[in-house]
């Protein structure tokens, strides 16, 4: 898959949030608080300097609903995994992004696989669900979070390949690879956990 800003922005979002979930881990474990909280009031994200070459090259390709799902590399420490993913807006709309990233996991063949994902992440409590506005150029970031734990012999690991992402109510749903390749190895967790949208901070 081709590197992009947003694609790099991902993969540093979601090695903070790796960093955030060594400290958690450091001081003494994690439950499964979902983090879900009232909606803040409505904000809007603002594009981000673009070349007009890499402009015109992404508006070529750009999805019906008028943005792209984007995917970063994973990066792990102590068990954990954990991917950036990026909402860009490529059209000329603006588009509304609510709470947390719609997705299910897929294997080789793009089958739905039996996952479980979990709506909020311990490893991120700062960032609470929100309803905000992507300008035209600009992007929303969240991360995929999963551990590798296999505790049992008789429960084949699950090793997803891509995930699959649905921006925004009656928005087609789109699917990506990590930008590595993968895979998503779930052990015999069987569950993911998502961060909510964010808006990106472009520097």
């Amino acid at each position: 898959m081709r590197m992009t800003w947003g694609a790099s922005h991902g993969r540093l979002r979601a090695g903070a949030v790796l960093m955030a979930a060594v400290a958690v881990l450091a001081v003494g474990g994690c439950d499964d608080e979902t983090g879900d909280a009232p909606l803040p009031e409505r904000i809007t994200a603002s594009p981000g300097p673009a070349s007009p070459g890499s402009r015109a090259a992404e508006e070529a390709d750009c999805p019906v609903s008028g943005v792209r799902v984007g995917t970063g590399m994973t990066e792990a420490a102590m068990g954990l995994r954990a991917m950036g993913l990026t909402l860009h807006n490529c059209g000329t709309r603006p588009f509304e992004v609510s709470g947390y990233p719609a997705l299910d996991v897929l294997g080789e063949e793009r089958e739905k696989l039996d996952v479980t994902v979990v709506r909020g992440s311990d490893v991120d409590t700062t960032t609470k669900p929100s309803v905000f506005v992507l300008a035209p150029g600009a992007r929303a970031t969240a991360s995929v979070v999963w551990r590798n734990t296999v505790t049992r012999t008789d429960v084949v690991a699950t090793n997803g390949a891509y995930v699959r992402v649905t921006p925004a109510p009656g928005a087609a749903a789109q699917t990506a690879a990590p930008q590595d390749g993968g895979p998503l190895d779930l052990g015999n967790t069987g569950r993911v956990e998502v961060t909510p949208w964010r808006p990106a901070q472009d520097r």
